[in-house]
């Protein structure tokens, strides 16, 4: 059954700044590109019929999808689909500037996305329509064979909700953190998840590389700052 590895991009410069990133587009930081360089070369000996990388254009995801294009030799397509959600007025503040400057709507949208889209942003059913519609263009464009899309944390949280069958309001119940790789295999009978938001490449690098929340003032659970 084909498989297909889920990657979320480095930490960002805005991930570090704990900013609500969107559409918009920060590099990766040098810790990101750490996390990245290291996520490359555990993916060398763990690939096995990958056929090729689908990559958001946004720089966080397209340096990162370059890291592994270098270790692994596999050709980059990048797909504008795979972007992260647009999050409208919220795009460039952190959460504490939003609770400030639209008090209550962000944990409203925390609550039920769904019911209560980020202002001026991308309503949810929207962005999950077209990152699915882009994860059946790439199984449509190689089939049978595995392939690697590294996108953002929405659309992969999207997409596992895609696989598991749930509502894309249940995204934030699933947590991918920097360069996490989640797996899911999937045909025209079938679809399972196989791995969720797996960081053993960065526990086993070191504190100073390993996964870190950059969500809240409150240190409420999860990675919210898309």
């Amino acid at each position: 059954m084909p498989r297909y590895l889920l990657i979320r991009h480095g930490e960002s410069m805005w991930n570090g700044e704990r900013r609500i990133q969107g559409n918009q587009d920060p590099p990766l930081s040098p810790r990101g590109r750490r996390q990245a360089e290291i996520l490359a070369r555990q993916l060398r000996l763990d690939l096995r019929r990958a056929a090729a990388i689908y990559a958001s254009p946004l720089r966080r995801a397209a340096e990162t999808a370059e890291a592994v294009r270098a270790a692994t030799g596999l050709p980059v397509f990048p797909d504008p689909d795979l972007r992260e959600m647009c999050l409208g007025k919220w795009e460039g503040m952190t959460v504490s500037e939003i609770q400030a400057a639209f008090p209550g709507t962000y944990e409203e949208w925390l609550a039920d996305p769904l019911a209560h889209p980020a202002l001026g942003g991308e309503r949810l059913e929207v962005f999950g329509r077209r990152v699915t519609a882009a994860f059946e263009r790439i199984r449509a464009a190689q089939p049978g064979r595995d392939a690697i899309l590294v996108s953002h944390g929405g659309p992969i949280k999207a997409l596992l909700c895609y696989v598991l069958g749930l509502e894309i309001r249940s995204l934030f119940r699933i947590k991918q953190d920097n360069t996490a790789v989640s797996l899911v295999e999937v045909d025209d009978t079938t679809r399972r998840v196989v791995l969720v938001n797996d960081t053993c490449h960065l526990a086993e690098a070191g504190a100073d590389l390993a996964p870190r929340d950059v969500l809240t003032d409150a240190g409420a659970a999860g990675d919210h700052t898309l």
